[in-house]
């Protein structure tokens, strides 16, 4: 256990002098705050993971298709399989994206699924993260120094090693330039919004890992219709690719919010043009709206004549009014998000909402019901965490993070990052991470 405690120690203390953080969402409010590390590793095995595995890949292709389809021939909708107007009212859909490809028809080149595992045994998906797939640095580096502090820990048969992140980034990266001549001979830029927000650290952490350049958006500069980075010692190279952890609406200025603090001004026009590769793909936030989380098993019928392998958490969508139906009536039971929130924000619980609160929701979601979807309430089996003695340890609810690359092939991350919340002595959640072992047999 001191070895444990010592771990916990040196990672939060790195974080620390890292300054990374977390968004989370208390009370309601959108917070900033450092999530501690827990020694402890969550553990997958092998038969957990393939199947994990095989049902990420299986949905991530059907996801890609999908976006393919609506911004080119949207034959799913022609075929009555997805409402039209639902697609098309999405305020994820980009018109600004609709007949541009993108090198080699990927948009989800890396995709977060934030996954749960229930009390008796069954994995459920609850959203897919693809404009801002983050978090993968966090288990990276906290296995890393963990080995440093206590190899003998690691030492473990069958134990998969998760710092093959740097060798998916890097590969996804060759895959894209050695396919297109257009982008030969140019540097892979990671877009940051700036020193202290969010991403920051992590953009930084995968330039460490890929050899790849940090970059605001002012060292960008589009020229004959190409990218070009202003380096600090004077200079102009060729950007191949872009990198981000920025929503679609942030890309371009002249073509998205004219107010965002890290557009690049007539990017959207080299894209078109074929001159730059952008991971992932503008657009790509359309596969992450949260009312078409449910027809995710639709889309994977449609595009691969498949049953799912890997099922949503049972959701519930009000646009049908007879759901709404059921929605209005089984609030207590239920868990609510709204779709036009910032994804970082929280869902509402109904069991703790007074009942004037329940009374607003209901009235909100009878007045517009595309804004809302509706998800059962899944009993999350709990994880170990090391107390504060560093020798207890205590239940605590645990999701999981799981990272799919998609470049020649779709490869999923053999580790994830694995978050727990408890109750503090106020009774307010407290959230940390977790490395995941993932073990080979």
């Amino acid at each position: 256990m001191e070895k444990l405690d010592l771990q916990r120690q040196r990672v939060n203390d790195w974080m620390r002098e890292q300054g990374a953080c977390f968004a989370v969402v208390r009370q309601g409010q959108r917070q900033i705050t450092r999530r501690p590390f827990d020694p402890i590793p969550r553990v997958l095995s092998a038969k957990t993971f393939t199947n994990l595995e095989q049902g990420l890949i299986q949905r991530i292709n059907a996801l890609n298709l999908f976006l393919n389809d609506i911004y080119h021939n949207r034959m799913i909708l022609r075929d009555g399989k997805i409402p039209e107007e639902f697609v098309l009212s999405s305020l994820d859909f980009r018109t600004q994206c609709v007949g541009i490809m993108p090198p080699k028809g990927i948009y989800t080149h890396i995709t977060a699924t934030d996954l749960v595992c229930s009390t008796d045994g069954n994995w459920y998906a609850m959203e897919d993260s693809l404009s801002v797939p983050d978090g993968a640095a966090y288990p990276h580096f906290a296995r890393k120094l963990c080995r440093e502090i206590a190899p003998e820990n690691y030492q473990v048969p069958g134990l998969c090693d998760n710092c093959g992140l740097d060798i998916l980034l890097s590969q996804l990266y060759r895959d894209i330039i050695d396919d297109d001549p257009e982008l030969e001979g140019g540097i892979v830029v990671l877009l940051s919004e700036g020193e202290n927000t969010l991403s920051h650290f992590e953009l930084g952490y995968m330039a460490k890992l890929t050899g790849a350049v940090v970059a605001e958006a002012e060292r960008l500069i589009v020229m004959d219709n190409k990218v070009y980075y202003r380096a600090p010692e004077g200079g102009f190279q060729r950007v191949a690719i872009i990198h981000r952890l920025t929503l679609d609406s942030m890309l371009d200025p002249l073509c998205f919010d004219e107010d965002s603090p890290c557009g690049i001004p007539h990017l959207m026009e080299a894209y078109a043009a074929g001159h730059i590769a952008i991971i992932n793909a503008p657009g790509c936030s359309l596969a992450e709206d949260r009312g078409l989380h449910y027809f995710i098993p639709t889309m994977i019928r449609y595009y691969l004549d498949e049953e799912p392998i890997l099922p949503n958490v049972p959701t519930y969508l009000p646009w049908y009014p007879e759901q709404r139906d059921f929605i209005l009536s089984h609030m207590d039971s239920l868990i609510f998000k709204d779709v036009s929130s910032d994804r970082r924000q929280g869902a509402l619980y109904g069991d703790r909402l007074t009942h004037e609160e329940r009374q607003r929701l209901a009235d909100a979601i009878s007045r517009e019901p595309r804004r809302y979807i509706a998800q059962q309430k899944i009993q999350v089996e709990t994880q170990p965490v090391l107390g504060e003695d560093g020798v207890s340890t205590y239940p605590a609810r645990c999701d999981f993070r799981a990272y799919t690359v998609h470049s020649d092939s779709l490869r999923v991350w053999m580790g994830g990052l694995s978050r727990f919340t408890v109750a503090a002595s106020d009774g307010s959640p407290v959230s940390g991470f977790k490395d995941t072992w993932v073990m080979s047999e």
